[in-house]
């Protein structure tokens, strides 16, 4: 299960971060993107883990 730490961290960073509404005020994370499935299904593009992963290698 991914920290929220985690979640806005990747959502930051992701290319594909489509946001659930168009409120200025909405903290960027995972969370907030359309194309979160929530814990059990995480991100529909499978991109997740990925994204996680590359925000390590600096």
């Amino acid at each position: 299960m991914p920290s929220k730490e985690q979640l806005e961290a990747v959502g930051q960073t992701c290319s594909e971060y489509v946001a659930v509404s168009t409120d200025e005020n909405l903290t960027r994370s995972c969370e907030t993107c359309q194309r979160w499935g929530g814990e059990e299904v995480m991100c529909q593009l499978d991109i997740f883990l990925e994204q996680l992963v590359n925000l390590d290698q600096t």
